[in-house]
């Protein structure tokens, strides 16, 4: 009797242990993006720490490695658009660059990254 307890609970314990979500982590450029296994594939957060931001696309990928790749893409694309932005606010205010100047220059960064990571899904 206490054996059949003993494999009820053992059953539980892997049927648990099956339906984890597997999670990974790899440090690039800065950024920690992490890849979870979910239902229908894994999906990407990419964050800095230092900036408190973090990105993903919430779109599933079909292996870990495709996960990765578009979460190195996104940190990239958002690395771009952080290190131009700062630049603007900072190097650039110094030219005397008006309000409206400056917004054209960050809408045009916007866009950028927008189009570049549209056309990499």
């Amino acid at each position: 009797m206490n054996d059949g307890i003993l494999l009820r609970t053992t059953d539980a314990v892997d049927h648990v242990v099956e339906t984890m979500t597997e999670i990974r982590e790899e440090f690039y450029h800065g950024w920690v993006i992490r890849v979870a296994q979910e239902q229908v594939g894994y999906t990407f957060q990419c964050w800095m720490s230092e900036q408190q931001i973090s990105v993903t696309d919430a779109q599933p990928y079909l292996t870990f490695e495709h996960a990765f790749r578009a979460g190195r893409w996104r940190a990239d694309l958002e690395s771009v658009r952080l290190s131009l932005t700062t630049f603007l606010h900072g190097k650039l205010h110094r030219l005397l660059l008006n309000a409206d100047e400056r917004s054209a220059l960050e809408n045009s960064i916007a866009q950028y990254i927008d189009t570049a990571r549209s056309q990499s899904s």
